[in-house]
């Protein structure tokens, strides 16, 4: 029963957020929303920023597991490189829509957003890292997988800002294929 109120509670906290942000958005109103008093939200959440905290480890949660199915449909770690790039940057489309509303607030709300994405950022690390052990040392210049999978993830993760204040990106569907060409392969094909 308790962790069904604590869904309901970050049920209505996401549909309030997304209606009138994050700011203007206080706990009285989510208590409203429930037909509770704040006291009944505080006997879960200590307050309106643990719940969007809890929010966010649930969506990263849920990302990493709708990544991680796409990438299991090849065995083949090259193909699945390219599904993780290609899938990772679906979601985060899809993510940045369905948060639209984070928009004014992005970068005041980006160090809770980080702290409570680290153990899924940590678990993607480690899934992309098995998937470059598995590519033959003379097909890659892979000399540490964990450092080049957190790089590769880093550098995808920096198109999330782009992503939340412009509302555009870069890699549209046109270029998809020679962007994930260059996140893959780089620009230079070899040394002279």
């Amino acid at each position: 029963m308790k962790d069904a109120k604590k869904v309901h509670i970050m049920k209505q906290s996401k549909e309030l957020f997304e209606r009138f942000g994050y700011q203007k958005t206080t706990l009285s109103d989510i208590a409203r929303a429930m037909g509770n008093v704040k006291s009944a939200i505080y006997y879960y959440f200590s307050g309106k920023e643990e719940i969007f905290a809890a929010l966010v480890r649930s969506e990263a949660e849920d990302f990493l597991t709708k990544l991680i199915e796409q990438v299991e449909h090849s065995n083949d770690p090259h193909e699945q490189l390219r599904l993780y790039v290609n899938t990772r940057l679906d979601l985060m489309e899809k993510v940045s829509k369905r948060y639209h509303f984070l928009k004014s607030e992005f970068f005041q709300l980006m160090p809770i957003v980080d702290q409570n994405r680290k153990e899924c950022d940590a678990k993607e690390v480690a899934f992309i890292s098995n998937i470059l052990t598995k590519i033959p040392t003379e097909e890659a210049n892979i000399s540490h997988s964990e450092f080049s999978a957190k790089l590769l993830m880093q550098s995808l993760k920096g198109l999330e800002i782009q992503m939340f204040v412009t509302d555009q990106m870069q890699s549209h569907n046109t270029d998809r294929e020679a962007f994930i060409d260059y996140v893959l392969y780089g620009l230079i094909t070899s040394k002279k």
